[in-house]
């Protein structure tokens, strides 16, 4: 008996650890379809409009919406647009994360070669550090609503990763969330 003890606890184990990473990727997954949602609502679609699109309805379409709206910082109006930025820059991680992280550290080295300020070095050598993470590990730092987020936004080494429809719907989702 101890051997059908031992042989279900650790399937057991296995299952949790299974299902944990499942639960994470519908989470990730589910953050995404949210922003996609204020994206369209940013660009000019109704709830209604949204839900049809989708399939959905308006109530499930409001409560993404508000979801969405909550995880962006009450940032000062010049910190939006980068933050919404990295916004999009963290779906297209998901996307394609060797041609993203390949063009940041192709846009590293050639920010290296101006000379910059002791502090803006630093924030080069943090970005180096942060693009040897985990894709969603480098999501949150990007992300993060504190002073070194907002400081990296400043000097981020993805220029050129977005296409000029993507920086448009993080402009309109700037503009929106500055309306409140």
């Amino acid at each position: 008996m101890d051997d059908v003890i031992t042989r279900l606890s650790a399937e057991a184990r296995a299952l949790a650890e299974e299902s944990e990473v499942a639960r994470q990727r519908m989470l990730v997954l589910a953050r995404g379809r949210q922003e996609c949602i204020l994206g369209l609502h940013a660009s000019g679609l109704s709830v209604r409009g949204i839900a049809e699109r989708l399939g959905s309805s308006a109530s499930v379409i409001q409560d993404a919406i508000r979801t969405a709206k909550g995880r962006h910082p009450q940032a000062r109006r010049e910190e939006r647009f980068p933050f919404e930025l990295h916004v999009m820059l963290g779906m297209r991680l998901r996307e394609n994360p060797s041609r993203l992280r390949g063009l940041a550290r192709e846009n590293l080295e050639r920010m290296r070669r101006t000379p910059r300020a002791a502090v803006a070095e630093r924030w080069l050598d943090r970005w180096e550090e942060l693009l040897r993470l985990p894709d969603d590990e480098l999501e949150k730092a990007m992300l993060a609503d504190d002073e070194e987020g907002r400081d990296l936004r400043q000097i981020s080494p993805f220029a050129g990763a977005l296409s000029p429809e993507d920086r448009l719907v993080a402009m309109k989702k700037a503009q929106l969330l500055a309306k409140g």
